[in-house]
């Protein structure tokens, strides 16, 4: 399989995504994103580097066919993406409103919702 192989099969299989939706996070037109999966213009750096930060996929796997296709993610890289992710929502989403306000709590605080926590997760075993 080639490198552009790679890219359709990452968005079609994988990502379940359209060819619209994929190239729109990636910055680039639907077209050219066509035309990179066909082979028909090469793979730039730029766009594999956008698809390594975006979708968390190996560039060793993209370019080489190398497993795993997708890069291990430490606990702190998925809170950063969490958080960046939060930023570009609406001020008005939930999610901004809900860190928000966990972003005020105090200790104390921070204390009886992990205890809330642990408590709701008993239940659910």
């Amino acid at each position: 399989m080639q490198p552009y192989e790679r890219i359709r099969y990452i968005r079609k299989e994988l990502l379940e995504m359209t060819l619209e939706e994929f190239a729109r996070q990636i910055n680039i037109s639907r077209s050219n994103l066509g035309n990179i999966e066909t082979g028909r213009i090469r793979l730039t750096d730029r766009v594999v580097t956008d698809i390594c930060e975006k979708y968390g996929v190996s560039r060793k796997w993209i370019e080489e066919g190398v497993e795993p296709i997708f890069s291990p993610v430490s606990r702190d890289d998925e809170i950063a993406i969490f958080a960046a992710d939060i930023i570009r929502d609406p001020d008005d989403s939930f999610r901004r409103r809900l860190v928000g306000v966990l972003s005020q709590l105090t200790s104390d605080q921070w204390g009886l919702l992990a205890d809330i926590a642990e408590k709701l997760a008993e239940k659910k075993e």
